[in-house]
């Protein structure tokens, strides 16, 4: 483990870090770090061998996601991407599918890109209004997809829509005929992301390119990808959090004010001390989260949803608190925890935002008292 994660520290200390700010002006990730990914092995880290890929555990997976989260929120995104789009179809994929889509997958040979999210329903899954109808050839999209993250550069995408009244999902690849690709700019943060706008104009796709049984697609297939979604932002978060707090420190002992430091300044060890122990905790419930999947335990879910929720929340106020302490210094554009600042307010928001999670967490912990019965009382 400790040599895994040192292996992917180096890997973003050459070739992620010290490139991360000018990929954030340029709002643009270019395809040669996306490459050196792919030749890593890092795009297709959790599927099995016999699919190309590495076979890697999920607190391998997790340490992955912290170390590129540290140094780009943005070029994280494509691991958390490709995650969701080749778990889900390993689970509920057909042995053809499988045998199409994994490899190049695996091996970075293509991107994948999760199209759920629509204009108008934004986390509301059960709001879809894109469209597949039937006919004599199989299938014809019709529709809008927005906000979909690496759509401009991924080569397929896991479409959710509805069939007959039906959620469904289907692969449909990029160079399909009526498929447009919208790029999206100028976002308050993962601005290198490659966001986009999808439209489906009398799409026509195979049947067989449908993902799981009609009807199961948001009940089944999205949750799959989303786990995973959940499971790479959180740890993501993790990495920026620490990098907040890494930039934070050192400031504080570095930068002199007259005879003392930053540090010797009893309000800004107060930032710092919240934010530490911050990190602390979010890496034990991301740590938690990770191997209560690999372990296969029926709370993965719910840990998983603490670990999204609690990081998402702590890298927010970590990132301000991070520009505070370095002042009119940190609200400049050349500043780290400038970008930090911007991208950490998306952890809160993908993969369902901060008040769903709040929901869905509060439902579990009331359910569990009601079948747990009464507290018993101490007198």
């Amino acid at each position: 483990m400790v040599e895994k994660r040192e292996e992917f520290k180096a890997f973003v200390t050459l070739n992620v870090a010290p490139f991360a700010e000018q990929w954030d002006r340029d709002q643009q990730v270019p395809a040669g770090v996306i490459s050196q990914m792919a030749q890593a092995g890092y795009l297709g880290c959790s599927l099995p061998p016999e699919y190309g890929g590495q076979g890697w555990d999920i607190v391998t997976f997790g340490l992955l996601n912290e170390a590129f989260g540290r140094a780009s929120s943005a070029l994280t995104g494509v691991l958390t991407v490709q995650a969701m789009v080749s778990m889900a179809l390993l689970k509920w994929g057909t042995t053809e599918q499988k045998r199409r889509w994994l490899p190049p997958l695996a091996k970075g040979e293509m991107l994948g890109a999760f199209a759920l999210t629509e204009p108008g329903a934004g986390s509301a899954m059960q709001s879809l209004v894109t469209e597949f109808t039937g006919n004599s050839q199989g299938l014809v999209l019709n529709g809008s997809k927005k906000w979909i993250s690496c759509a401009q550069f991924a080569a397929v995408f896991l479409v959710f829509g509805t069939l007959g009244g039906r959620s469904v999902a289907c692969v449909v690849p990029k160079d399909t005929p009526g498929l447009r690709i919208e790029p999206i700019s100028d976002l308050l943060g993962f601005r290198a992301a490659g966001l986009a706008q999808l439209h489906f104009q009398d799409v026509e796709v195979p049947s067989a390119n449908l993902v799981g049984k009609p009807g199961y697609a948001l009940s089944h297939v999205a949750p799959v990808g989303l786990h995973y979604g959940r499971i790479s932002t959180a740890c993501s978060a993790l990495g920026l959090l620490r990098g907040c707090f890494e930039e934070s420190i050192a400031h504080a002992a570095m930068r002199k004010i007259g005879d003392k430091t930053v540090g010797d300044m009893g309000m800004v060890r107060s930032l710092i001390a919240r934010m530490g122990t911050d990190l602390e905790a979010a890496s034990a419930l991301c740590h938690t989260a990770c191997r209560a999947e690999d372990d296969h335990r029926p709370e993965a879910f719910e840990k998983t949803l603490m670990a999204k929720y609690f990081t998402s929340r702590a890298v927010v106020r970590a990132a301000s608190d991070a520009v505070q302490i370095q002042g009119a210094a940190g609200c400049h554009g050349s500043s780290a925890v400038s970008r930090y600042y911007r991208d950490a307010k998306i952890m809160e928001i993908i993969e369902g935002t901060t008040q769903i999670h709040e929901d869905i967490l509060g439902k579990i912990f009331v359910d569990q008292a009601g079948r747990c019965g009464p507290l018993a009382r101490s007198d």
